[in-house]
């Protein structure tokens, strides 16, 4: 009986700890260095924001292309904020289309490379993520940051983790290197994630028209 209590106390000890190891990333920011091509110096900034489950990522490129899209987790829905001839629209999106969008990471497959590094402050673990169209991409996460909701890893999904080093490769000739140099679990202002209101709010279809 007391080496049974010893167990059960020691058991519970472990899954407190880990528990302790692995919070929610639910509120504060991230930033990433964006490399271009294996450049040595970054060529951009991405930022991504949370609060709640919303989640607001800006890309600002030193070549002044600049990219907000904003999740609102109470409708499901997300806004990219466009300008297109000096008028600024936000291209709303519903959760089917997202999920569309993002169709060609599904059914990802995780390898483990067994290499390790610290970035932005944290452990991480390397990994290779093959998807269904062969494509595959080597990155670092963090197990001891979990995604606050399922949108946020769309490139891995069902990953038990926060990527701090991936790869995107945005067309055949151009390669996108996200490296993190910070991850603060700040409180984060509720009005970043509400559309300024010199946006209008349209559709695909009304977008593709305005062009």
């Amino acid at each position: 009986m007391k080496k049974h209590i010893l167990f059960t106390t020691a058991l519970l000890v472990f899954i407190y700890a880990k528990c302790e190891a692995q919070k929610i990333f639910s509120e504060g920011i991230l930033k990433y260095d964006v490399f271009i091509n294996n450049e040595d110096k970054p060529s951009g900034l991405y930022v991504i924001s949370v609060k709640g489950g919303n989640i607001k990522r800006e890309l600002a490129m030193n070549n002044g292309f600049n990219n907000i899209t904003i999740y609102t987790v109470k409708n499901g829905k997300t806004l990219s904020l466009n300008l297109n001839d000096g008028n600024k629209y936000a291209l709303e999106m519903s959760q089917e289309e997202v999920n569309e969008k993002n169709l060609k990471f599904s059914n990802a497959q995780f390898v483990d490379l067994n290499k390790q590094k610290k970035i932005a402050g944290y452990a991480c673990m390397g990994n290779k993520v093959t998807y269904a169209n062969s494509e595959k991409a080597d990155f670092y996460y963090t197990p001891d940051l979990l995604p606050p909701t399922e949108n946020f890893n769309a490139m891995f999904p069902n990953l038990k983790g926060v990527p701090l080093e991936y790869e995107v490769k945005s067309n055949p000739s151009m390669t996108m290197k996200f490296v993190a140099t910070l991850v603060d679990n700040m409180v984060i202002d509720s009005k970043i994630f509400i559309i300024p209101v010199d946006y209008k709010i349209v559709t695909k279809e009304e977008l593709n028209k305005l062009k």
